[in-house]
């Protein structure tokens, strides 16, 4: 029996992506956005100087987020805060691989337009999922339901 392939470039916000943390959750809205944005600059062959603005956007945005949510997690005590670290640097290095000489010109942006929805997806489903239930687990985040983690999933095979 053959599984469903998702395609995790069809990124749009969904409430299976909220985290319970209304801050984050927001900025991931937001974030979402401006990668939809650059996605359909790319998709739609508009002029490279709009495609380059929306990444530029997205990439603003980026390192507004990743320094916000590492502020929430060091208040907060957050012991796996390395690994998450690690992970933003990874992205962060793939985001500016423009800047490398690596890829040539022509494909750099849709090979972004491919990674940025993929990791994003990704990342929030895994590593800012942990973090959500960490908090939660220490009273700092209401609990949801358990029914409430599962139902209406658009990616359920991915563990929450």
């Amino acid at each position: 029996m053959d599984m469903p392939v998702e395609n995790f470039q069809d990124l749009v916000w969904s409430e299976d992506l909220a985290l319970g943390i209304e801050d984050i959750d927001d900025q991931h809205k937001h974030w979402i956005g401006l990668v939809q944005a650059f996605q359909a600059a790319v998709a739609e062959g508009r002029s490279r100087d709009e495609v380059y603005r929306t990444l530029a956007e997205a990439v603003v945005y980026t390192e507004i987020h990743f320094a916000s949510e590492q502020k929430v997690m060091e208040e907060a005590g957050y012991p796996f805060l390395p690994d998450h670290l690690v992970q933003h640097s990874l992205a962060w290095e793939q985001l500016h691989v423009f800047t490398t000489g690596n890829v040539p010109e022509e494909n750099i942006a849709d090979y972004l337009a491919t990674f940025l929805p993929q990791w994003l997806m990704l990342h929030i489903n895994s590593a800012d999922r942990q973090f959500a239930r960490w908090l939660k687990e220490r009273g700092a985040v209401p609990a949801e339901p358990a029914d409430a983690q599962i139902s209406g999933r658009v990616f359920p095979n991915i563990p929450v």
